[in-house]
């Protein structure tokens, strides 16, 4: 792992243990969480090594393991939108920032959009990729 991260632990408002992380230098840019993601395993993923990389160059990045996910508990039952953005809070209050970007990509990205929108005097940026604004869920008879 070239960026040397300092990885911590905090409880979510339900007693989820959420594994979160901090490495590189800058402006703080959190992360919301998506799932499948691992704060260890990450650094050798193809596919995120890069983008930790480049981020950590620029900020001090701020990320965490979803519930269920990685190094934060796995047995949980809650996986609502409510839960999620509630362990962003959680996170961003046990790291002591007052006021940073926010990256929401792919599921992270509705979770980026509640907490902004509770939190607008928190978020400084609010940064989306590869995301969406609203979810669909399709009822039993497909609709």
């Amino acid at each position: 792992m070239p960026t040397r991260q300092q990885i911590r632990f905090c409880n979510a408002h339900d007693g989820v243990r959420l594994a979160f992380a901090r490495a590189g230098e800058g402006p703080p840019l959190v992360r919301a969480a998506h799932w499948m993601s691992h704060l260890e395993f990450d650094w050798q993923n193809p596919v995120w090594r890069p983008w930790l990389e480049a981020l950590c160059s620029r900020h001090t990045l701020f990320r965490y393991d979803e519930r269920g996910c990685g190094l934060s508990d796995w047995d949980v039952s809650d996986f609502t939108l409510d839960a999620w953005v509630r362990d962003l809070e959680t996170v961003v209050d046990a790291a002591g920032l007052e006021r940073f970007s926010l990256l929401g990509m792919s599921q992270g990205g509705p979770v980026a959009i509640v907490y902004a929108a509770r939190h607008p005097e928190r978020v400084e940026k609010l940064i989306w990729r590869w995301t969406k604004h609203r979810q669909r869920t399709a009822s039993r008879n497909g609709s």
